[in-house]
């Protein structure tokens, strides 16, 4: 019970500075120029990578049309407007994503549904969410290293949270915490 505890508390410090570091790179992903503050040489810079275009959603059409030259439609939700542009920003979807974890890991605590999902189902729910979390940062990683040549440090330090936060809800699913 001590470990289950520790754990759940050290998911909520994970999602909370998930969710510090997300909003920070939303407000890099809107400001007019890039910060000093996150940004060590040509290497590492979270300004290239948070203004580039795959920044958003539409990074994957990007990615496809023009890097991969298929002869698909570029997709690109962000002409619709800064409202759009924020819901479909990689940042501000991270910082949602990790609200949603953490109203999880609260239904869990208490053996209780959360809005259409099962009580028994959350941590499975959880165990999803970052799966898919930790795979898109690793595309996202890929594409710093392989196409911008450079790399956002505040970004690779989520991919770590949600990392750590998949190891911690694996092993609360698969026996070693419960």
């Amino acid at each position: 019970m001590i470990k289950t505890k520790k754990s759940h508390k050290g998911l909520y410090v994970l999602f909370i500075l998930g969710m510090l570091v997300s909003l920070f790179l939303t407000y890099e992903h809107f400001s007019p120029s890039a910060s000093k503050f996150c940004t060590f040489g040509s290497s590492f810079d979270c300004g290239i990578v948070n203004k580039s275009p795959y920044a958003t959603l539409d990074g994957i059409s990007y990615l496809m049309t023009v890097d991969f030259g298929w002869n698909i439609p570029l997709i690109n939700l962000t002409q619709y407007g800064p409202v759009v542009e924020l819901l479909v920003s990689n940042a501000f979807l991270g910082f949602l994503t990790l609200i949603f974890l953490s109203l999880l890991l609260r239904a869990y605590q208490h053996t209780k549904g959360f809005l259409w999902i099962p009580a028994n189902k959350v941590s499975s729910w959880m165990q999803g969410i970052l799966i898919f979390g930790v795979l898109y940062g690793f595309y996202l990683f890929l594409i710093q290293h392989f196409i911008l040549k450079t790399y956002c440090i505040l970004c690779i330090a989520l991919d770590i949270v949600l990392i750590i936060s998949l190891i911690i809800v694996w092993r609360m699913n698969h026996g070693s915490l419960k």
